[in-house]
């Protein structure tokens, strides 16, 4: 069973080497981890994350080359469509009419970097809100650490991630006998989120008002907002494999 919960409020703030033994939850609310979610949970065979766009052009070449045209680029520079691209970071275009059975080469600004960097961790599962419940129940029968991974934007902290991270700590306390051992910063997000879930409509006003909402909001994204803010509107759990370099849909929940 899982016994204590470190918050990383953004990758620059932790070593790779930290992650070390532990369950890493990546956490890119706005909106990589939701979107990648909501492409696997709409057939697409697997997402492969990269940290540059070059580096993402090169493997979908690579994959061209082995196995034909069923793929996919996606993935955003500053919010919006990288040229050349075929999908950007809006999880509403990613639906099974447009991604099923294809592999998506996937880059964005700061969650598949945060990804990367944790590497070392021993498993690495994709979390958000739109997945919220699958995760607290696959973290639940996980042993030892459970490392949360905010993302953040442009490497400042937002508040998106932090509600998350603060959600899953919170409600698997709930799930869990005995008390877990938190850090002060998974103390902080669990009191945040706990604030903002108290009152109606209190976790997508939270959103909104996030950097990373109001990032959104300013570049004609809103109902991104409200896609990634729908608790449990998804019951998949992507994982990561080490071997592959692969994020498909775990089946150990």
């Amino acid at each position: 069973m899982p016994t204590e919960i470190r918050t990383c409020l953004l990758p620059l703030l932790s070593e790779p080497e930290d992650f070390s033994g532990s369950v890493a939850v990546i956490l890119d609310i706005l909106r990589a981890s939701s979107t990648i979610t909501y492409a696997l949970n709409s057939g697409a065979k697997a997402v492969i994350p990269c940290e540059a766009v070059e580096e993402a052009r090169q493997i979908a070449e690579e994959i061209r080359q082995a196995e034909g045209d069923r793929i996919l680029l996606g993935g955003e520079r500053k919010g919006v469509l990288i040229e050349g691209f075929d999908l950007d970071n809006s999880p509403a275009r990613y639906s099974a009419e447009i991604v099923a059975g294809k592999n998506i080469i996937f880059t964005t600004s700061n969650g598949t970097r945060a990804l990367k960097h944790a590497l070392k961790a021993s498993r690495i599962l994709i979390g958000s809100l739109i997945n919220l419940d699958s995760i607290v129940k696959a973290l639940s029968i996980s042993d030892g650490l459970i490392y949360l991974v905010c993302a953040g934007t442009d490497g400042s902290v937002t508040g998106e991630d932090c509600l998350c991270a603060g959600a899953i700590a919170a409600e698997l306390q709930k799930l869990t006998d005995q008390e877990l051992v938190m850090d002060d910063s998974t103390r902080i997000v669990v009191d945040y989120y706990q604030s903002q879930d108290s009152v109606e409509n209190g976790l997508l006003s939270a959103v909104r008002a996030s950097l990373g909402g109001r990032n959104l909001i300013r570049r004609g994204f809103e109902e991104d907002i409200r896609l990634c803010s729908q608790r449990g509107l998804i019951t998949a759990v992507p994982e990561y494999d080490h071997e592959s370099g692969k994020i498909s849909l775990t089946t150990d929940i």
